[in-house]
């Protein structure tokens, strides 16, 4: 959960790397730190850690000091092992050191490995299990192995998923990378006189749009003019270099004061994104090309499971709810961890829907992999490309709204929403379930739905008043029922990411079996309550708060009047289709987070103990 970032060429290492590092922050971190190998053929080690300005407190330590190698690594880190200090921060050492590393993922078995090397004489520096790794290869390189055997020999040792990046004073300008199952993304990039390695291409697009993603099992060789890719038993394997499409731009604030108001503000853009060359809107057709299941494949198909983690599983529920509506198939939606674990029927009839807006979450990817082996269908809806998941699936659908920074995910699940639902329709026509009219219905509101996603951006002024208000509250109460109940879920968990207010999404629904119990007026409640068929059930349950004594905030459709005369506040979206209400809906979720944390004098693009992606379970 953690960025990497490595150079080796002709220029001086160290500002290239903090540089990476900065465009990594979005990740999450609580330390970071480089290695660079100096003209000694020495390693220079430089660490900070406290917080998510350490980056920055690296970055001014740097400045101050001479590191003129042109070979150096570096890492921020989310605590997983050991508090947060430096002598548990990346990169780490080995006891002579020789060999310093950076690591993504978990050593599951190095309590057994610690103790081997304890008893052989290594001392350790940490409390991490990261610098097993460090000692493992100085290991081997002191019994005659080579930077890149002995990564080869140290990684087989290795139990768990796990992403590294090493180098060694024994070959001064070497990076050697290796991946072993889902800890994170390891991707090469080339440039005219040096090759760079991070755990993102967000951080080598500055440089570069030539890159190589690493798939596990494999390992990379680079010098400044070199690259070598094999399998950890020294196979060699072909380099296919890919040309990226992202830019850097798509890293910059721009006007904006936060990553997360700026990708709130694009939504308009993500949402036409995910739809462009996917609907003929002058025909009125679904295409979705990204699709190639045919139809005697889905008209196999007698359910489907969607996966997903956070944000991605509140999506995975809106798509789940979508499939089953328009296709007919029973279809539910799994938290991805829990569903690895409950040994799930799985099977050729059996479709699985993954959702992760990395395509690269730890949890997700083992699910996707047991679906895979069961021999499920396999589909996944993802944004970063190249990723992990992208290789495992059967069919990709790329959500298409461009690279997402802040750590509180928002235009993603906008446009993973309409993707899946897109999704759903395409299965729908193709199993015969989805009219002509119904079809061109679809199409007509998808035209008109970026430009309602900004009108509901645009009313933030509201927003902004009662965000001021609920910032002097300990607790928050969201409430849906149908498709309304995942934007409830939504809500709840932005206001704990960025606001870290104690939110619940609930089931309306289920008021009565032990909510009501909490309601009071100490405790408001986001009733999302827009006029559809659920509207009357919402309008008894907010009676039911009322009754209690608690504030109601209503999030209601154009129109109107009723919500209003029953609740102390109301927040309005424009109507549209009901299979993308929960869109709209979703907006004022995002920006009562967003300015309840400004209001708390918060940073919202760098909650707490959170990132970007998860790649540990």
């Amino acid at each position: 959960m953690c960025g990497i970032f490595g150079y080796t060429g002709s220029e001086h290492a160290a500002p290239l790397l903090v540089g990476g590092l900065k465009l990594l922050e979005y990740r999450g971190y609580d330390s970071a730190g480089i290695a660079v190998m100096n003209g000694s053929r020495q390693i220079s080690l430089t660490r900070r850690a406290g917080g998510t300005d350490s980056v920055a407190r690296l970055a001014a330590a740097i400045d101050e000091m001479n590191l003129t190698g042109t070979t150096g690594i570096a890492h921020t880190r989310w605590a997983t092992h050991g508090e947060v200090a430096e002598r548990n921060s990346h990169p780490h050492a080995s006891h002579s050191g020789t060999v310093a590393v950076v690591h993504n993922g978990i050593v599951e078995n190095y309590l057994s490995l610690k103790a081997e090397l304890k008893q052989a004489g290594f001392q350790f520096q940490s409390e991490t299990d990261s610098e097993v790794i460090a000692h493992l290869i100085a290991r081997e390189i002191d019994n005659g192995c080579d930077l890149t055997k002995a990564v080869c020999r140290a990684m087989k040792l290795v139990e768990g998923a796990a992403a590294i990046v090493a180098t060694s004073v024994s070959e001064p300008d070497k990076l050697v990378a290796a991946r072993l199952g889902n800890a994170g993304g390891i991707v090469i990039g080339a440039a005219n006189d040096s090759y760079m390695v991070a755990s993102d291409i967000v951080a080598l697009l500055p440089h570069t749009n030539r890159v190589c993603y690493l798939e596990s099992g494999q390992v990379a060789s680079i010098t400044p003019s070199e690259f070598k890719l094999t399998t950890l038993d020294g196979q060699p394997i072909a380099i296919e270099f890919i040309t990226s499409s992202r830019n850097a731009d798509m890293a910059a604030k721009g006007r904006y004061p936060h990553f997360m108001a700026k990708e709130m503000a694009e939504q308009p853009d993500s949402v036409t994104g995910a739809i462009r060359q996917r609907v003929d809107l002058a025909s009125g057709k679904i295409a979705l090309p990204e699709f190639t299941l045919t139809k005697q494949d889905v008209e196999s198909i007698d359910r489907a499971v969607f996966i997903g983690m956070g944000t991605s599983l509140h999506a995975a529920m809106i798509g789940a709810s979508a499939l089953e509506s328009l296709a007919r198939i029973p279809a539910h939606a799994e938290n991805a961890s829990e569903f690895r674990y409950r040994n799930p029927v799985l099977e050729s009839r059996t479709l699985v829907v993954s959702v992760t807006q990395s395509g690269e979450t730890a949890d997700t990817l083992a699910a996707m992999e047991l679906a895979r082996d069961s021999g499920s269908r396999l589909v996944t809806a993802v944004e970063a490309e190249g990723t992990q998941a992208t290789r495992l699936a059967e069919v990709t659908l790329p959500v298409r709204c461009g690279q997402e920074i802040g750590v509180a995910a928002t235009k993603t699940m906008t446009a993973t929403m309409v993707t899946l639902t897109l999704m759903a329709a395409k299965i729908a026509s193709l199993r015969g379930h989805l009219s002509t009219g119904d079809e061109a219905h679809l199409a007509k509101a998808l035209a008109g739905l970026p430009a309602l996603v900004g009108t509901a951006i645009e009313r933030d002024q509201p927003i902004r008043k009662l965000a001021d208000d609920l910032a002097a509250y300990k607790h928050l109460l969201y409430l849906g029922r149908g498709a309304q109940f995942p934007i409830a879920l939504e809500g709840a968990l932005k206001m704990k990411e960025i606001a870290y207010i104690h939110a619940e999404g609930y089931a309306a629904g289920e008021m009565k079996h032990g909510v009501n119990a909490l309601i009071s007026k100490d405790m408001p409640t986001i009733a999302l309550a827009p006029h559809d068929a659920m509207f009357e059930k919402m309008i008894s349950n907010v009676n039911e708060v009322k009754s209690r004594g608690g504030r109601v905030i209503a999030v209601t459709t154009d129109g109107d009047d009723v919500m209003a005369s029953l609740t102390d506040d109301i927040l309005y979206v424009p109507k549209t289709h009901p299979l993308f209400q929960p869109v709209l809906n979703l907006i004022p979720m995002q920006l009562l987070a967003y300015y309840t944390s400004i209001a708390l004098g918060l940073d919202p693009d760098k909650p707490r103990n959170l990132a970007k992606t998860v790649t540990v379970e």
